[in-house]
């Protein structure tokens, strides 16, 4: 498969080149390769990575689909952490908000009644993620067997994507009036609550305190926040939200000199000097991808130039440094003898009760270090699939067509380059968003 990939990327690159000073090409003569790889991306996401009773993404599964999922007693109990950090319902609530961006985005293109129900299950997932807790506000990260039991903690990476996902979904086409009402209903409910916390992140269990701030400072929280307030405005119609975007927009963060404006104006802070070393943990491309998604969101829901033409800006800002990572890809050898274990339950030999947040992150940080030497291929398929792959979706989100053209070679290389079957982590279901992206506004 190395081979046979490496040949096609040699083939494409070889078109480009013959084809860089002629008339744009009608048809691409890899569009029908590229077409086949990201639909077979889709099925193994569904053989292995996808819940099939919840419609909630798994973090990782073995090559043969094995996924040990915490039982409710584990969930109850805060095992491995109460974070759910390296179990396999880690990230639901993240991840299902992006890849529902994909599949909308597909059923738009092919209309077809199977992507739509597609679509649907997996909002349903994110659903169920925002109704299993207790705590106002709180949406899991997953859930066991029991489709009900989760860990006590949730954070913004999984909240600022459940609004997206849902926020996507509601205006669709796809659900009809009656679950467009419940969902609107489910949104806002979701959005009070938090912001009589103001954006704090709350734990499922009082007193154990809140994973995130959504107030904090910089473009990746900042953005996160006002797009929520313009989404609940968008779907509600209630001025309330309204008023509240655009107070926060002139609001300068603590820790911050410039209001939230300027910093979504600004862009997000990626490395430029030496983007081969990557980026700082906080800009990591999979953590700010939906940042990105969020920027492009308010400039499609912003009525003011001059505010529109701010988040145009960061949402290019982002983009053009994006792009001088896509070449990562090329580091990831399919071949890799790295190895993987599923079996999370061994990092229990470092557990202990955990009465608040600070001690569960304090726990998970100590697993880390034991769970990077049972799963080396994790980081090696976090620093060189994920992460380019997620800077592909970061670039085609701008819709800067002159960009996306000049890259063009390379995002299609990128998304050619990988052998889903012989991934450990789910983390490529970012090539669903990103290539539908591209496929509806005819980059591809």
């Amino acid at each position: 498969m190395k081979h046979s990939l490496f040949s096609l990327i040699l083939l494409t690159s070889a078109v480009f080149l013959v084809s860089a000073n002629a008339q744009p090409l009608t048809s691409d003569p890899t569009d029908q390769v590229l077409e086949s790889q990201i639909e077979q991306a889709r099925l193994e996401i569904n053989r292995r990575f996808m819940n099939p009773q919840y419609g909630i993404l798994y973090d990782y599964a073995g090559r043969d689909g094995t996924t040990f999922l915490p039982t409710p007693d584990e969930c109850q109990t805060d095992k491995p952490n109460g974070l759910a950090w390296w179990a396999p319902i880690e990230n639901g609530a993240f991840f299902n908000g992006i890849y529902l961006d994909g599949l909308i985005n597909c059923w738009k293109i092919s209309q077809k009644p199977a992507d739509a129900q597609e679509a649907r299950k997996v909002a349903g997932g994110l659903v169920r993620l925002a109704t299993v807790g207790r705590v106002p506000g709180f949406i899991a990260r997953g859930v066991a067997a029991d489709g009900q039991s989760h860990h006590v903690a949730g954070s913004d990476d999984q909240t600022g994507p459940w609004f997206y996902g849902l926020w996507r979904y509601i205006n669709s086409g796809i659900p009809d009036k009656a679950e467009k009402d419940k969902l609107i209903a489910l949104m806002e409910r979701v959005g009070t609550a938090l912001e009589a916390r103001n954006w704090q992140l709350p734990c499922d269990r009082e007193g154990y305190g809140f994973r995130g701030n959504l107030t904090d400072k910089g473009c990746r929280i900042s953005v996160r926040l006002l797009f929520i307030y313009r989404a609940l405005y968008d779907v509600t119609r209630d001025k309330k939200w309204l008023d509240g975007y655009h107070h926060r927009l002139k609001e300068i963060p603590e820790g911050d000199s410039v209001n939230r404006l300027e910093l979504c104006n600004q862009g997000i802070p990626y490395e430029t000097e030496n983007p081969e070393k990557g980026n700082k943990t906080e800009n990591e491309f999979w953590i700010t991808g939906i940042s990105q998604a969020n920027l492009k969101a308010l400039v499609e829901l912003e009525t003011d130039p001059v505010l529109r033409e701010k988040f145009r800006n960061g949402l290019n800002q982002s983009a053009e440094k994006a792009a001088l990572h896509l070449s990562r890809y090329q580091h990831f050898d399919n071949a890799h003898a790295l190895v993987f274990n599923e079996n999370w339950r061994l990092l229990n030999a470092f557990w202990k009760p955990q009465p608040d947040i600070a001690t569960a992150l304090e726990v998970a940080l100590q697993e880390v270090r034991e769970w990077d030497k049972l799963s080396p291929a994790r980081r090696y398929e976090d620093k060189w699939m994920r992460e380019p792959l997620f800077a592909c979706w970061v670039v085609l989100l701008s819709g800067n067509q002159a960009l996306i053209e000049k890259h063009k070679p390379v995002l299609k290389n990128a998304l050619l380059h990988y052998d889903w079957k012989r991934l450990y982590t789910s983390r490529f279901f970012v090539v669903i968003p990103a290539y539908y992206e591209a496929k509806r506004n005819h980059f591809f």
